[in-house]
Parts: C-alpha cells; structure tokens; sequence
C-alpha cells in the first residue's frame, strides 16, 4: 500500500541514488575503524536504511541474539554440507537468501513490514532446531476479544496472537491513551446496531472489550502514522504529537490484573524514527545500550576533547618515534613475535590512527620501516611474522614519548586512548544505560530526553521496542561484546577482522 515509503528521500541526501538500485557503496573497501563511542554502524548500501535500523534493534536485543548464536553448525550444518540431501538448515544461508529477497522486493515493505517477514522466515528456517521457539517465546502475546449478550449474558470468546501491536495515531494523545482506547474503553451494540447472540438467536444489545491476556518478554509497537485520505485520495503522514513514556505498566491493559507491578513493567529501549514523508523518507533508531557495550560521551564534550587533541598535535614539535611503541608491544608478547598485520593492528589500537594516518609521512610504509631497522627487530623466514632481537627481550619498555604506558593491554576502543588522555573529559555517571544514534554508518551517543524530539513532526518514531523490567542481564554481560558468543563465531570473527587489515 505505501509503495517505496522506506526509500531515501533525494531532500535528505543530495545527489544519492540511493532507493534507485544505485548506491556508491558496493565497493571492496573495508570499513572505517570504529570511533569513540566503540559501536559499529551498517553502511547504507541504497535505500537499506529500514533494513539497517531493525538489524540494530535485534543485534541489541541481548536475549534475541544470545538466542540466535546458541545454535551451532551442530544443528544448523556449514556451507559445506549445503549440497547434501539432507542437509540441515544452515543460517547463513538463510540469511542471505532471505535479504537478497527483501533488497529486490523492498519496493513493497516497510520497516514495520520487514519485522513481520523476518520473524516469519525465522521461525520456517528454525523448524526442528533448538531454537525453533526463539521468536514465539520472545515476541509472542496473545489479545482477548469478548462480546457479552446483555439479556443471557453469554461471552463470546475470541483469541488473537500477536508479535507487533499497531496502535493509533490520529486524535490520540499517545501510546497510553491508545492503549486505553484499545482495552480499556468497551464499544456498545445498540439501536440499529445490534449483536446477533449465538445463545439467544436473536439480535441483542451488547458490549464488545479486548484484553490483553498474555503479554511477550519484548513488546513491538507500531504507530500508525500514516492514513489516507479518501476525500482526497492520496496518503500522508500524521505528524501531530504522540508521546510514549521511557517506562509503562500494562496492568490496566491486562485480562488478569492480580499479579505484581513487576509483572507489567515494561522500559524503552528502541525507538525506529522515520524522517521524510509518505513518498520517501530515511530511518534511524534511537538504542538503549543495555549491556553497555559503547563508550557513552555527550557529543559536545567529545567535540572539546578532540579539539584539545587536535591542538596538542599542532603545538607538538617533535614528531613522535614509532620505535618505542612497536617494540613496547612485541615486548608484551610471550613469544617476542608477531605476524606483520597483527602488529599493525596492534599499533592501531593502541594509538588510535593507523600507520599511514600517523607515521607514513613521515617514515614512509610500514613494512619498509621495520626492514629499515635490522638491529632491532628480524623477520621471520617466510617474511610473514616480525620480532624484536633477543637483546631488546627483557628491556623495560615502560613508556614512549607521550608517556603512555606501553606495558598495559591495548585498549579496546581505536581512539580511547587519546580521549583518555585529554583532562577535558567528562564521563556520565548517572545511573542506568545510555541512549546512542545509529543511522547508517553513524554512531553517536544521545540523552535520554532527546527521544522527545521524537514525539511529532516529520522526523518522528515510527516504531517502539520495549523491554520486560524483569529481564535482568547478568554482571559478566556488562561491557563485554564476548558473552555467551560460541567459540566457533569468535574465530570466525578473527579471521575476518585478518582479512579486513589485510586489505
């Protein structure tokens, strides 16, 4: 019905094909190293800005991809098995036969759309595996629809299940009001509008009310924000003012209302905002960080801390020699070696710019360097590994020239070390986790009261994720991007991470 809503708007991104089919991405070039906040984007590979936006709300929805990575070749096969008769489902397959699917017939859905299509792929391709109840068990809730007679009194009953409730927009308030709308207010048969009831077999006046009666671990909302007019004939979008609130309790909403107010919290955790109008538009999601896996700094701040750095590197005279931070990091390793790439990737880390940003200029290309010092450091016979000389084993490499600490692990963030160094920086401490941005390939941490911004206007939220209050992730997830991720997708991961400093 809403034809190419999801594409790139031309208003939005100028001289963008984007939404065409062209797209100046699908390119080989690695993707850029990730920034402060340590959180990777998708690249926008033309009019795939819907796609991306629900990709980051599943891949941070930590029960939903523990799920999913649970299920190992065991159950699933390899590639190398996809050949054989009776081959097991294999979901790299999967995905990729189903997304190659949606980018050729994305002219038809919506970011709402693609949800529904993805759970029900999901579910097909699970059938027989462990995980063939991932969404019915995550997503799942069941409403409640009854009609009483008001002469025998008689209910008639009827159950739906959901996976994603669409709620109203036009001439409500916001998502409480709808809800109430929804299940609270009863809709009266009367005068010519009569029920006809089973029991008494005739027409009779009546009540209809809907309930829910079993609410999900994880709760879609879909606003309806775009109507069309019949007067008219032609859709638009509603842009009036929607709020919905960061925590919501479903009790008064619910068939059975005994149990405890835990039972019914729920918290906001992804708001999918669309920008544009019913013709074209661009996606983007609010996310809340629920395992703290990104660096969280106002924007502002990380703007005075790179100024600062930016300053201190033109005020610095003195170019800084790479040779005490390449030795100090094969110093740290058991073996005093390591392969060429891995060294590069090292220095990357922990300088927070890649060798030709920082040094080439000036001691040209990185191999060439290290060749150029043989007295330092020797090659192994095939070329391919690098180690310090056995005199430098045992030097105490304690700093390099900037005074930064060459015996402590590299840090996880590309540019974490630099931020770190600047006084200027102003880490948030408030309780709870924080809010970050992620359109496309950007990435950047936002307050939490930014997501009324959202309530009205042409760039408003489109689709709300919430989360049970119950669901309590555990200390050892906090901060740890490795939790519960199987062996054989972390070596998976390294070897792609090789092949991406290779190139």
């Amino acid at each position: 019905m809403f034809g190419d809503l999801f594409e790139e708007d031309f208003s939005f991104i100028s001289n963008n094909q984007c939404g065409k089919g062209k797209s100046k991405h699908r390119d080989a070039e690695p993707p850029a190293p990730r920034e402060f906040t340590n959180l990777s984007g998708i690249k926008n590979q033309g009019g795939t800005c819907y796609l991306n936006s629900l990709l980051q709300t599943l891949l941070f929805t930590p029960e939903f991809r523990e799920a999913l990575f649970s299920l190992g070749p065991e159950e699933l096969g390899t590639l190398d098995d996809s050949s054989k008769p009776d081959a097991k489902k294999q979901m790299a397959l999967f995905f990729f036969s189903s997304f190659l699917f949606l980018m050729q017939e994305m002219r038809q859905h919506d970011v709402q759309e693609l949800n529904r299509i993805l759970f029900s792929a999901l579910e097909t391709s699970l059938v027989g595996t462990s995980g063939h109840d991932i969404i019915n068990r995550l997503y799942h809730g069941i409403v409640v629809n009854q009609i009483v007679c008001k002469e025998c009194k008689n209910v008639s009953e009827r159950q739906e299940d959901f996976l994603d409730l669409t709620v109203a927009v036009k001439g409500v308030a916001g998502l409480e009001e709808a809800l109430w709308n929804m299940y609270v207010e009863e809709e009266y048969f009367e005068n010519d509008n009569l029920y006809r009831c089973g029991a008494c077999d005739k027409l009779v006046e009546a009540s209809k009310s809907a309930k829910l009666r079993k609410l999900p671990p994880f709760l879609t909302i879909s606003l309806l924000r775009f109507n069309f007019d019949f007067e008219k004939c032609e859709r638009y979008k509603e842009t009036s003012c929607y709020t919905f609130p960061n925590q919501i309790n479903l009790r008064p909403f619910c068939e059975q209302a005994e149990l405890d107010d835990s039972e019914y919290m729920y918290e906001l955790f992804s708001v999918i905002i669309h920008k544009g109008g019913c013709y074209g538009g661009h996606y983007h999601v609010y996310i809340r960080d629920v395992d703290e896996l990104g660096n969280w700094q106002l924007q502002e701040e990380n703007n005075m801390v790179e100024d600062k750095i930016l300053r201190d590197k033109e005020n610095d005279k003195d170019v800084e020699n790479p040779l005490a931070v390449l030795k100090g990091i094969l110093s740290e390793e058991e073996s005093k070696q390591m392969p060429v790439d891995q060294l590069g990737q090292k220095l990357l880390e922990k300088k927070g710019l890649s060798w030709n940003k920082k040094y080439r200029k000036q001691h040209g290309a990185f191999r060439k360097f290290l060749q150029n010092h043989p007295q330092i450091f020797q090659f192994s016979p095939d070329e391919n590994k690098v180690g310090l000389k056995e005199k430098y084993h045992k030097l105490p490499f304690k700093s390099d020239s900037q005074g930064q600490d060459l015996q402590s692990p590299p840090q996880k963030n590309n540019i974490q070390w630099s931020l770190e160094k600047a006084s200027t920086v102003r880490r948030d401490t408030s309780a709870g986790c924080h809010w970050f941005d992620l359109n496309d390939s950007k990435v950047q941490p936002i307050k939490e009261k930014d997501i009324e911004k959202q309530f009205q206007g042409k760039e408003s939220a489109y689709m709300l994720f919430y989360r049970k209050s119950q669901l309590k992730r555990p200390p050892e997830a906090r901060g740890n991007p490795r939790y519960r991720i199987p062996e054989h997708l972390l070596n998976e991961m390294t070897a792609a991470n090789t092949e991406l400093q290779k190139k």
